[in-house]
């Protein structure tokens, strides 16, 4: 059975048909009359013409609707943001009023590891406030200070700034964003700002690391000529430290108590660390990062430390728990730290907590 034989009373054109101009394709005008074949040529001209007419108003309305399309996203609209991660961002400010509702824009998406709700991210960031068609003011920048901020991801922390804090709740390491909020979605931190109510706050963050958690059970300690180091009663406080009878090593020893899962702390590199420090005879401490409350920043490996400090702690993996016996030669010397208690000749012995390195 042919194909006009299953579908009857529908014609088909062939070759012959197309050129017919009272040819009704699938009789969609049936009933409405034929076309009929123009008179004589000025007539066709005229039908041609009135044709070429609908046209220039079919491609004017295509026009109209693409130039609308346009005019929503044209870039005046919007920022563009050049310049490598963790560099000082260059911003092009869009030729418009500040937005009426919080955006978020990811603008390079890492490959690291993903944030969770109570981690602590490391970031550098630039903050504005956003007043007008490129009226706008730099409020505060990490890229030219001391380097990345602690900034607490989710929970019942954060920054205080709720589309920041959404932005950066899944976010990989390595990523770039693109925050603007309006004064009146800041809640109870507006009235801390002091910016207008059609201000936008502006941020360009970059997330260049996290905190790592000191996780798992501490390696077997069968050295009896070595302090013990026992575990903290709970989460934040100090490690605790037991010195053994007899003499303190002669060189810088260092025992890797639990090894993180973090990336290698190089030479040069901006450490964030918890620390315990006591000395070797009489066992009392001279300073704690956890009695500070909170843990402390320092380069590595280039003399920002005591010698002690960066031989053991370069090489080390983010999450790692060290325990470090450090001679007078690789301390403060044969001066000694007076204002610690620390003498000439004595040997001191820290845990260090390596949290993160930038």
């Amino acid at each position: 059975m042919s194909d006009n034989e299953k579908t009857p009373g529908v014609k088909l054109p062939s070759a012959r048909d197309i050129s017919r101009t009272d040819f009704t394709p699938h009789g969609i005008n049936k009933g409405r009359g034929s076309l009929k074949r123009p008179a004589n040529k000025a007539e066709l001209r005229k039908r041609r013409i009135k044709q070429a007419g609908v046209t220039v108003l079919v491609l004017a309305v295509i026009a109209g609707v693409a130039g609308g399309a346009y005019t929503l996203t044209r870039p005046e609209e919007n920022f563009t943001i050049t310049g490598a991660f963790n560099k000082d961002p260059k911003i092009a400010w869009p030729e418009v009023k500040p937005y009426t509702t919080s955006r978020i824009e990811q603008l390079i998406k890492g490959d690291g590891e993903k944030l969770q709700s109570g981690d602590t991210a490391y970031v550098n960031f630039e903050t504005y406030q956003w007043t007008g068609a490129k009226e706008h003011e730099e409020k505060s920048s990490s890229y030219a200070a001391d380097g990345p901020t602690a900034l607490p991801v989710g929970g019942q922390g954060g920054s205080g700034f709720k589309k920041l804090d959404e932005a950066m709740d899944g976010a990989t390491l390595g990523s770039r964003y693109l925050v603007t909020m309006p004064v009146e979605e800041l809640g109870e931190t507006a009235q801390e700002t002091g910016l207008e109510k059609d201000d936008n706050v502006v941020f360009v963050v970059d997330i260049v690391t996290k905190q790592y958690k000191i996780a798992g059970d501490m390696a077997k300690q069968d050295d009896d000529k070595l302090p013990e180091v026992t575990a903290p009663a709970k989460e934040g406080e100090a490690p605790g430290i037991k010195l053994p009878d007899g003499d303190a090593p002669k060189e810088l020893t260092v025992k890797t108590l639990i090894e993180g899962s973090g990336p290698v702390v190089e030479k040069g590199q901006k450490l964030s660390a918890h620390y315990k420090g006591v000395i070797w005879k009489g066992g009392k401490e001279f300073d704690s990062s956890y009695a500070n409350g909170e843990p402390a920043a320092f380069e590595i490996g280039t003399g920002a430390v005591i010698p002690g400090w960066d031989k053991a702690l370069v090489g080390l993996k983010a999450g790692s728990r060290v325990l470090v016996v450090i001679p007078p030669a690789d301390g403060y010397g044969e001066k000694g730290n007076e204002s610690a208690g620390i003498k000439g000749d004595d040997t001191l012995v820290f845990v260090v907590d390596v949290l993160t390195s930038y």
